[in-house]
């Protein structure tokens, strides 16, 4: 026991003795090394876990929306209703790359740490730099695999007491796929085939060059005939290369136009059907112009005042109507008045229709052409198929459902532009009765074609009509005069037979214009007398009635009454009437003299022979009687 106790103390000594050796060495226990290097440890993985965290905190829908870009609350809000809710902003703005590409990409967006700082957004603010679609939209979206058709069906509602509903169907031909599988066609024929273009702004809303590669590899360069660019402006442009941001560019954040969205109001309910005029009064809010938010939303409350003073039965019968309608006008105020004054829903176009923007139109507008006079195709039935609208509770019109062979000149370029004078009766085999219109009544009356406008299009662009489309001329159908032709001889005689003997000259134009045939309008210095008032409504042969020229002279149409003034007519009458004239030759003659407020003997003072100038002698049978025709009384 003495000697294993005596182990102990030694083993104990030697421990401390060579511990102190350590020490004085400079040499660290391994215990010790074992906890510094996990308490580095820990810490580092700390650390790590709060960088992580920050890193997913800054890529975050919450950090980007209202910790960094809250310039435009709207936007949040309009993405919280598009199909992108439920992904993060940066998966599009900055893309779907690695951790250390998308550092450095985070790193770049310091320069506007400044702008977020003191509140210095250029509004309304845009975003400038967005990562190329393969790096974002092409990761969920993939453009060769094969998009089916979809069918879509669209309530609008009309701006009548009854709010009448109108439903049209279209099949969106979505297409996509590989080209050398045949697939592509339809919307998605964009993407499957390259497509240049050369846009003269930011926004990409003036596009004024476009090249497209076919299939076979024949290429087509369009330029805008409105304002084409020079080859040398085409050789040093800047060319993109269309991809889906092109047409979807508000995917992200959508802003549909007030009517859409009364409409999808009173399709959903949200806006009741009974209430008489809902539609009417509801874009009547949401489309006038305010200097603020605040004024708009003033304006809303006043809509119960309004329906009291015009409709009071109504506003009695409709009262909780009333209130549901003013307190949705406020909803979609916010969403259409930004809080930026000045900046709403039409600062930020939407390209992938053609409605409410050029959309579409930016390059199917009839006017960019080939060097030949090749237009870009505009035919409705490119991306969908012709629109057709029934009323509410119809049964839904039969469309194909498959690709029907058209005739070749259906195919043609520029077939949308021609047929409108290519119309005739032999239509009305595949379309039915030819009656145009905007009724629905025919398929040549359809609402969603021709009760449209479509500022953007310009279908007189391949060739500019030779005489304005004005007077009489705007009102009669193309297929009328063309009848089948695109460019018939400008003569007025393929439409208008001039008149048996008497008629004058040859060309029509000379005499005549669009306004009407009945009276010829002529420039002074082709007809002596102006062809204004009561001459204005006389048929030329009225004079002309041997259908030759005449002297100028009053007396051949005018017979002047008894006891007249001598002299040329035109010295007292005009044009207007004669009737008319002794008026305004009154106004513009010297007064009578002396103070006389009423008609006196003239001869008391311009007697013969007296020292006032005597009155002349061929005026002495209207003295007294008639000398206010040329003189006023002193008022």
């Amino acid at each position: 026991m003495i000697e294993t106790k005596e182990n102990e103390e030694t083993k104990e000594n030697k421990k401390q003795k060579k511990n102190k050796e350590n020490k004085r060495a400079g040499r660290i226990p391994i215990r010790r090394i074992l906890l510094i290097g996990g308490a580095f440890i820990l810490g580092f993985v700390i650390l790590g876990v709060i960088a992580i965290t920050v890193w997913d905190y800054s890529n975050s829908v919450a950090f980007c929306a209202n910790f960094c870009h809250d310039v435009h609350p709207e936007e949040i809000h309009a993405f919280q209703d598009s199909y992108h809710a439920s992904i993060q902003c940066t998966e599009c703005h900055m893309s779907r790359v690695g951790t250390i590409h998308n550092i450095v990409l985070k790193a770049g967006h310091f320069r506007h740490l400044p702008e977020v700082i003191f509140k210095n957004y250029t509004r309304p603010l845009k975003a400038e730099t967005m990562r190329p679609v393969t790096e974002s939209c092409e990761l969920c979206h993939y453009p060769p695999a094969f998009h089916a058709d979809r069918v879509r069906e669209i309530q609008r509602f009309q701006e009548d007491e009854a709010n009448t509903e109108k439903d049209t169907y279209l099949i969106l031909k979505t297409g996509g796929g590989q080209r050398e599988e045949g697939l592509g066609y339809g919307i998605h024929w964009h993407i499957t085939n390259p497509v240049e273009y050369i846009a003269s702004d930011e926004e990409k809303q003036d596009i004024r060059w476009v090249k497209t590669t076919l299939p076979d590899g024949r290429t087509a360069e369009y330029n805008d005939v409105t304002d084409p660019l020079t080859p040398d402006e085409i050789a040093n442009a800047e060319k993109k290369v269309m991809d889906c941001v092109d047409c979807h560019n508000r995917v992200g954040h959508p802003f549909p136009s007030p009517e859409d969205l009364v409409d999808q109001a009173l399709a959903d309910g949200r806006l009741s059907k009974d209430l008489p005029y809902a539609k009417d009064e509801m874009l009547r809010l949401l489309t006038n112009q305010y200097s603020s938010r605040e004024e708009a939303l003033a304006a809303v409350d006043q809509l119960e005042a309004r329906y009291t003073a015009l409709l009071p039965e109504a506003a009695a019968k409709y009262s909780a109507e009333i209130d549901q309608a003013q307190q949705l006008a406020k909803d979609l105020i916010d969403k259409l008045y930004f809080a930026a004054p000045g900046v709403t829903w039409q600062d930020f176009a939407e390209n992938g229709k053609h409605k409410d923007f050029a959309g579409c139109f930016r390059c199917h507008d009839g006017k960019h052409l080939t060097s030949d006079g090749e237009s870009i195709r505009l035919q409705c039935n490119i991306c969908h198929n012709v629109p057709e609208t029934v009323n509410a509770g119809d049964r839904p019109p039969q469309v194909p459902l498959s690709y029907i062979q058209e005739p070749a000149s259906h195919l043609a370029t520029n077939f949308i532009a021609d047929h409108r004078f290519q119309a005739s009766e032999e239509c009305g085999v595949c379309h039915g009765e030819i009656k145009f219109g905007a009724d629905d009544s025919s398929f040549c009356a359809n609402s969603s074609c021709h009760g449209q406008a479509w500022p953007a299009v310009n279908l007189d662009a391949a060739f500019p009509h030779p005489i304005p489309l004005v007077g009489k001329h705007a009102q009669v159908l193309c297929s009328e005069c063309h009848k089948g032709v695109e460019k018939p001889e400008y003569k007025c005689a393929n439409c208008h037979n001039p008149p048996s003997e008497p008629h004058f000259g040859e060309n029509c134009e000379e005499c005549h214009t669009p306004e009407g045939w009945e009276q010829a309008t002529l420039p002074p210095e082709l007809h002596p007398v102006p062809l204004v008032g009561a001459h204005a409504s006389l048929a030329c042969a009225a004079c002309h009635a041997s259908g030759e020229k005449l002297e100028y002279k009053c007396s051949n149409c005018h017979e002047p009454p008894a006891n007249h003034l001598p002299g040329e007519c035109d010295t007292c009458h005009t044009p207007e009437g004669w009737a008319q004239s002794a008026a305004g030759l009154v106004a513009a003659a010297p007064q009578i003299p002396h103070g006389l407020t009423k008609l006196e003997n003239c001869l008391g003072c311009h007697a013969a022979g007296g020292n006032i100038k005597p009155v002349p002698a061929t005026h002495a049978d209207y003295v007294n009687e008639q000398c206010t025709l040329c003189h006023k009384l002193k008022q």
